[in-house]
C-alpha cells in the first residue's frame, strides 16, 4: 500500500494523542480504512509510522533513506 504525507500525520497525531493519555485512538486510512490503537499498541503505532516515513521518503526522493555503517578496531 502506498502511504501519504496525510496519513503519516495522522498516525503521528495518534501517537502523540495516546503519549498524552487517551486510551484509544482511530486513525483512517481512507473512507472505509481504520485502524483502532490502544495504549498497550503504541510500539506497533511507532513501527507502522517508521514504516511510512520511508515509503514517503521513497516516494518523494526516489530513493531509501541511507544508512550507517560504523566500523571499530579493537586493539592498538
Amino acid at each position: 500500500m502506498a502511504y501519504t504525507r496525510e496519513q503519516l500525520q495522522a498516525v503521528e497525531a495518534a501517537i502523540v494523542a495516546l503519549a498524552q493519555g487517551e486510551r484509544v485512538v482511530e486513525v483512517r486510512f481512507g473512507p472505509n480504512d481504520s485502524t483502532r490503537y490502544a495504549t498497550a499498541e503504541l510500539p506497533q503505532l511507532i513501527s507502522l509510522r517508521d514504516q511510512i516515513k520511508a515509503e514517503v521518503a521513497l516516494a518523494e526522493n526516489g530513493r531509501r533513506p541511507r544508512g550507517f555503517r560504523l566500523n571499530h578496531r579493537r586493539g592498538l
